[in-house]
């Protein structure tokens, strides 16, 4: 069996160092991504099953690994953090033989797979569901399926308390030199992290935008960040020697709640309170934060907000807040571009749309001039049955124009 799989590497490797890629033309090349992407997912099925197997079988003991994922990295010239990954889930896997079965297929990718056993885990019923979600969303909406999941399966205040009391945030400088942070707390305050930085970030994006230079959004929150130090050291030099009571950053964070969760305070099974973007948290946080001047509340409860429509052009501003709540990134599948947002009528506005929550979208700026000036449409999907943490979500299809498709 082994010399059969290394004669096959090697016949790959061969293939792949005997190809002249840069005489690709556009689809050949396009084509090679996609078979690249079958081998990398092969790769780390066939990593994640093994190593689970060398952990069970203690085949990494006696090599001077205190850890099976120092073995790991080690073995592999992984970083320590994806190495302890892979053990995890390969330690999840050996429970769930149908996630397992799709990674080993090909057709769950390893991060894929990640998310839907850290569901499937505190509520196995739900891992077929997760599975038939991954395969037209993307990752970051089967992340949000299963914090939903994982929040309805836990207590929500006992997996607050212990979030907090893991918290930290870490910082060392790396072998370039460059200086790194990483940091843990819960949700809530993750997004007063956010909120203060978000509207500083979207200035330096529209500033960046007006001189013509494009970077990466990271690159901007990184900006944001310096200038949220930079105005609190400026602050602070300002105050003197005097005392000042601490006050809430002036910035915005939408919280999700049913209006049944929030009288009883807690949610059951299929009930949302959620920070918008960030994450599930306990309905005692969300009350917690209702007096606060920088929290707006969308309440889910087929409010009178789906009713809002307006014939003009201009967007009423409890109807533009829902839009911004719901479409968090541009609703272009694949694209999760999150700064910069456009609102676009579905049905066009010189065509008789209505500025209502059903023909109103969120696009990035690209992909609303693709549909605005270069026939580009957005098709609305119905959800299947029994499809899990989509009944509030709205998925769509990018079609190009018909004579675009012709010319392929």
């Amino acid at each position: 069996m082994f010399d059969r799989l290394d004669q096959l590497t090697t016949e790959l490797e061969a293939c792949f160092a005997s190809m002249e890629v840069d005489c690709f033309d556009a689809a050949r090349a396009a084509r090679l991504v996609s078979s690249g992407e079958r081998v990398r997912r092969l790769g780390d099925a066939i990593r994640t099953i093994a190593v689970g197997q060398v952990e069970r079988t203690n085949g990494w003991k006696g090599q001077g690994a205190k850890s099976i994922s120092e073995w790991l990295a080690t073995e592999t010239d992984c970083a320590r953090y994806e190495a302890q990954s892979v053990v995890v889930l390969a330690n999840q896997l050996q429970h769930r033989p149908v996630t397992q079965a799709a990674l080993r297929s090909g057709t769950l990718s390893g991060t894929q797979a990640v998310e839907v056993a850290r569901g499937a885990i505190v509520a196995p019923n739900t891992e077929t569901q997760l599975l038939n979600l991954a395969k037209h969303a993307t990752v970051r909406d089967l992340r949000d399926a299963t914090s939903r999941v994982v929040a309805a399966a836990t207590d929500e205040a006992e997996r607050h308390r212990q979030v907090h009391k893991s918290r930290y945030l870490k910082s060392w400088t790396d072998t370039d030199g460059s200086f790194n942070l990483k940091a843990r707390m819960t949700v809530a305050n993750g997004a007063l992290v956010m909120a203060a930085l978000k509207p500083m970030q979207e200035e330096i994006f529209k500033q960046a935008r007006k001189s013509g230079a494009h970077e990466r959004p990271e690159a901007y929150a990184a900006d944001a960040l310096m200038a949220l130090c930079e105005k609190a050291s400026a602050s602070d030099s300002g105050a003197g020697a005097s005392v000042t009571k601490t006050s809430r950053p002036n910035a915005v964070m939408h919280i999700r709640v049913d209006i049944d969760a929030l009288k009883r305070g807690r949610t059951e099974h299929g009930e949302i309170c959620e920070i918008a973007g960030v994450g599930p948290i306990p309905v005692a946080t969300a009350t917690e934060y209702l007096g606060e001047a920088f929290l707006k509340l969308l309440v889910m409860d087929g409010t009178e907000i789906r009713t809002i429509a307006h014939m003009g052009r201009a967007i009423p501003a409890k109807l533009r807040t829902a839009v911004e709540e719901r479409d968090r990134v541009c609703q272009v599948p694949t694209c999760d571009m999150t700064m910069g947002l456009e609102i676009d009528h579905i049905v066009p506005f010189a065509e008789g749309g209505a500025a209502s929550l059903e023909n109103l979208v969120r696009l990035c700026k690209r992909h609303h001039l693709l549909k605005t000036h270069d026939g580009y449409r957005l098709i609305k999907i119905e959800a299947s049955e029994g499809e899990i943490c989509v009944a509030k979500e709205t998925r769509w299809d990018w079609r190009a124009p018909p004579d675009l498709k012709r010319t392929g």
